[in-house]
């Protein structure tokens, strides 16, 4: 069964942004990947990381995502694809998608309308004018 949106999703959408906003940065706790599957679970009732899938600091980070599936793009789309989330092209983003970006790197995010929101070392950031590569919709 595909993954769908709460009927209240904006209200959980804003308390989770509210709640969040001063939580720092940390691998295997509250990374870009941890930070964006809790922002589902709030707006769907349901988390897309496989439970099998830990890790602690940034080695460990990329041996998961080595060993599930190569790339950070590749394993949350593997993720997105298993939970039942539709691909959308990236100019068709609305808030509440998940998205695959870059900057140096892969990350991911949650797209407010506006922008991007990740986790940075010191709080929620805010990233705007980045490469959207995928989009994904619960």
């Amino acid at each position: 069964m595909a993954i769908k949106k709460i009927i209240d999703w904006e209200k959980a959408h804003n308390d989770f942004i509210a709640t969040n906003r001063n939580k720092p940065f940390a691998y295997g706790s509250w990374d870009c990947c941890l930070f964006s599957d809790a922002y589902l679970k709030a707006i769907t009732g349901q988390s897309i990381i496989p439970k099998t899938l830990k890790w602690k600091d940034e080695e460990t980070a990329y041996k998961a995502i080595k060993k599930y599936n190569g790339t950070l793009g590749a394993s949350v789309s593997k993720a997105c694809k298993k939970a039942g989330m539709q691909k959308i092209k990236p100019a068709f983003v609305q808030k509440g998608d998940l998205v695959i970006y870059k900057e140096e790197n892969e990350l991911v995010g949650i797209f407010d309308g506006l922008a991007v929101l990740t986790p940075t070392d010191e709080s929620l950031g805010v990233k705007q004018n980045v490469s959207i590569k995928e989009v994904w919709r619960a």
